[in-house]
């Protein structure tokens, strides 16, 4: 746990002439902790970037364990999101290109894994999205047709997890490549977003 003694003296041995910026970081990590603190977006006051100030407080003022959760934050803070695709009954018929394109969004949807301690934690999250988002849509998406199961895959997970309408994992594939509609506009892919 971070001990700061003399904040003054602390502000002025990480390079502060101006010792509120410091102080005021200070407070909020004395507040917050260290979590608390890597998760905050502080501004560049022009002597330390809110990363390298914690980390140079916690050398000075810390221990291991805090030196552990600053590590462990930073990891969950920079996870690929999971991708979820949903597998519907789709066969493409008269619809023009650039709509399936616009709609896209909707089959491929971004799973925020940062706040996940581990993977049984985000597949359980994963379960409760999928009866959730098939409940909301009546088992039908607009345009793609009657959603049959979903697909999801993360850093986590060595193959592509196959979930049914219950939340339910009913298999597992190697390889997933679903076919993509895809519009350009100057050379920059154009899509519509999915749920969060």
């Amino acid at each position: 746990m971070i001990r700061i003694k003399d904040k003054n003296s602390l502000c002025k041995k990480l390079g502060y002439n101006n010792l509120k910026p410091c102080l005021e970081k200070l407070k909020f990590l004395e507040e917050n902790g260290v979590e608390g603190f890597i998760r905050s977006n502080f501004k560049y006051d022009f002597v330390l970037p809110s990363e390298l100030f914690l980390k140079k407080v916690i050398e000075l003022c810390g221990d291991d364990e805090d030196m552990n959760v600053l590590e462990k934050t930073r990891e969950k803070l920079n996870r690929k999101s999971g991708r979820l695709f949903v597998n519907t009954d789709f066969k493409r018929g008269l619809q023009p290109l650039f709509v399936l394109a616009f709609m896209e969004g909707l089959r491929n949807i971004s799973i925020n894994r940062k706040n996940f301690e581990n993977k049984e934690e985000e597949l359980e999250y994963v379960k409760k999205y999928v009866k959730n988002h098939f409940k909301k849509n009546n088992g039908k998406l607009d345009l793609w047709g009657k959603i049959q199961n979903y697909i999801y895959k993360s850093d986590w997970f060595d193959k592509y997890l196959v979930i049914d309408k219950d939340g339910n994992v009913i298999n597992q594939m190697d390889e997933f490549n679903p076919s993509k509609a895809k519009i350009f506009i100057n050379g920059k892919e154009i899509s519509i977003k999915g749920d969060k």
